[in-house]
């Protein structure tokens, strides 16, 4: 499975690495579907298939069609790492570049805003957008286990936290007074507890030994305290998608996707990363509070309407008052899977992505329009 730290053995608890990658092994044998009414759908033959090449966006007939692209690690390939809307426009933090914008032209088609800089991003992985206060953060890190390149090999080191602002023609740094004084560490690990208050794992490895820290950093105020593991855990999320730490209407249409879900394997948990566009923080849910893998459901809130993107590729919908309803994507190749939606407009922008075991080839967003 995909990034799965193991430095420390017996260290369990809720970790982003394991969030992101636990789809791709626990879920390898149900991500196929027979293929159903809805894949001939209005909706499907109106779909735009879009992949990423070169850093760009470019349409394709569907995945199968895409370009050849030669895998990498999904930690340095060029992929959608992470979607958030910034001054009401959708941005997708793509690896290996930067800020992809997507917008609509005068005549309604899709069109993109790049904002790139190879030199910060290349041969690191991008893994949170945060909208702030008239900027958008994000986190990234170099792996040094899953990576095309070596430390020294980078222009530029030392960095964990870029923002963007549309008055500014360059990103510009956002560097914790640990990262300042040990550049050597890298930040792997990122939670946010508000738009200007963000926890960190730092990790700093040589060839005799592994060590970790936690502090908490205040963006607004560039003020950093020491923190300590389980305050880091407390941040990434929840540890339960039922009772009373979970709202009743999320914890009902949690149980709902996870009866549309076949038996888990054991020592698997289940994670709902739930977003929206009213709120910069991701709320994450999680079935276990210890596991070493975690099948991701991306959930996507909007007026209280709640889609999520469920493993087999069915996207299941909740609006208030109303049963929950669910409604098959197209139907991928055999070794793509889908990774993350969100509501724009009135289409859903979904990421997909070429897996193997470690590695990605093609990848791109397919953009739905919603029946």
């Amino acid at each position: 499975m995909r990034g799965l730290r193991k430095e420390r053995s017996g260290h369990r608890g809720f970790r982003p690495g394991l969030l992101i990658l636990g789809l791709l092994a626990a879920l390898a044998g149900c991500s196929a579907r027979a293929p159903g009414p809805a894949d001939a759908g209005s909706a499907a033959k109106a779909a735009s298939w879009l992949q990423l090449q070169s850093g760009s966006f470019q349409p394709v007939a569907d995945p199968a069609a895409a370009a050849p692209v030669a895998r990498r690690p999904w930690t340095v390939q060029s992929r959608v790492a992470d979607m958030a809307f910034f001054d009401g426009t959708l941005y997708c933090g793509v690896n290996g570049s930067g800020l992809a914008a997507i917008v609509r032209d005068s005549a309604g088609r899709i069109a993109f805003d790049y904002h790139a800089d190879p030199l910060i991003f290349g041969h690191r992985t991008i893994t949170t957008l945060v909208p702030r206060q008239g900027s958008l953060a994000i986190h990234l890190y170099f792996n040094a286990l899953l990576n095309d390149a070596r430390p020294q090999d980078l222009s530029l080191g030392g960095i964990s936290l870029v923002s963007y602002a549309p008055r500014q023609s360059d990103y510009s740094f956002l560097i914790p007074p640990f990262q300042r004084m040990n550049p050597d560490w890298e930040a792997v690990g990122f939670a946010t507890e508000s738009e200007n208050s963000f926890d960190f794992e730092w990790k700093y490895t040589d060839v005799s030994e592994t060590r970790f820290q936690y502090t908490r950093y205040h963006a607004d105020t560039k003020a950093e305290e020491p923190a300590d593991r389980d305050t880091y855990l407390a941040a990434l999320g929840v540890p339960a998608i039922e009772g009373p730490s979970v709202p009743s209407t999320l914890a009902s249409f949690f149980a709902t996707c996870r009866a549309e879900m076949p038996v888990l394997p054991p020592g698997v948990s289940l994670q709902f990363s739930l977003r929206s566009r009213e709120s910069p923080v991701r709320r994450n849910y999680r079935s276990r509070k210890d596991s070493e893998t975690a099948v991701a459901v991306p959930v996507f809130e909007e007026e209280g309407t709640l889609r999520a993107l469920l493993p087999d590729g069915r996207v299941l919908s909740a609006e208030p008052g109303a049963a929950a309803r669910a409604a098959a994507l197209p139907r991928l190749p055999p070794g793509f899977r889908y990774t993350d939606l969100v509501k724009w407009g009135t289409s859903l922008v979904i990421p997909w992505e070429e897996v193997s075991f470690t590695d990605v080839g093609r990848a791109g967003i397919l953009v739905y329009p919603l029946s």
